[in-house]
């Protein structure tokens, strides 16, 4: 059969175990680690929108983290059709634990670290209709900015075109804890690799244009990955590529043993293990 595939058949293979491997990292995760613009509504108050004693702030405990930015939020009565929503201000709502963000960027580090919840001002969240008389929807980012790029990012360029400028933008109204501008990154481009840090983005979500802090110091053609994911991530991704192809009935690779060598996970169960090994701390549990 290996003799009479197509070199098309052959990267379509290949790039269906790549989307198996990213899917069994959001399964084992319990959420997309990629950023991503979500809307997210519940009812309360209850377990999950709450009233806080004494200061009598609302949290909302969201589906996903980390939380970087929130958007929008809105409140309206649970019984209401249709829904008559009324907006919060900006600024009367914060992330309850806001990630520290990396090297004073929007992007989160790889320690896993961040909270879910979204705290809002006194009096929006309240018991007036009784428990779950009210209906609290949030507009939150989350997650790292993870893109590739659609056209040649050339070598001086302060701006590249890609696929999905979430995440990227320098922070809203609230953000990562201690961030100044938009998000770190790596251009994964082999011995052409680089970093950059995105200032502005010409979108919120979707394909669109970042602008650099500096100019790219290499050429970068389309398809290129550029990425804020922890390293520990994309390595677990490759596990479950990995582990993919040998169930899929691919060989294994033989090498001599050499002084020093290390033996790790051959066998496809061995490497899945490793890979929920490394992305543990960004599962979510709650």
């Amino acid at each position: 059969m290996g003799t009479t595939v197509t070199l098309g058949q052959k990267v379509a293979a290949l790039y269906n175990m790549c989307q198996s491997a990213t899917q069994q990292v959001d399964e084992y995760c319990n959420q997309p680690l990629r950023a991503t613009l979500a809307t997210e509504t519940q009812s309360g108050p209850d377990y999950w929108l709450t009233v806080q004693v004494g200061s009598g702030l609302g949290r909302m405990v969201l589906q996903r983290w980390p939380v970087t930015q929130i958007t929008n939020v809105q409140v309206a009565a649970s019984a209401g059709f249709p829904r008559q929503w009324t907006t919060v201000p900006a600024g009367y709502w914060d992330i309850e634990r806001p990630p520290m963000g990396l090297y004073g960027t929007n992007a989160p580090s790889g320690a896993g670290e961040g909270g879910q919840a979204v705290l809002i001002a006194p009096s929006y969240v309240n018991w007036y209709n009784g428990r779950n008389g009210l209906r609290v929807q949030v507009q939150y980012v989350h997650g790292w900015p993870h893109t590739s790029l659609t056209a040649t990012g050339s070598a001086s360029s302060t701006t590249i075109t890609v696929d999905d400028c979430t995440g990227w933008g320098p922070p809203g109204s609230y953000s990562a804890a201690n961030a100044t501008t938009g998000a770190i990154g790596v251009v994964y481009d082999g011995a052409s690799q680089e970093t950059i840090t995105c200032t502005s983005a010409s979108v919120t979500a979707g394909p669109g244009t970042l602008t650099l802090s500096s100019a790219l110091q290499y050429t970068h053609s389309a398809g290129v990955m550029v990425s804020a994911m922890p390293a520990n991530v994309i390595w677990a991704t490759s596990l479950f590529t990995a582990a993919d192809a040998l169930t899929r009935g691919a060989t294994a690779t033989t090498v001599r043993s050499l002084p020093g060598h290390a033996s790790g996970p051959t066998g496809a169960d061995e490497l899945r293990v490793d890979a929920e090994l490394k992305l543990r701390p960004y599962r979510v549990t709650v």
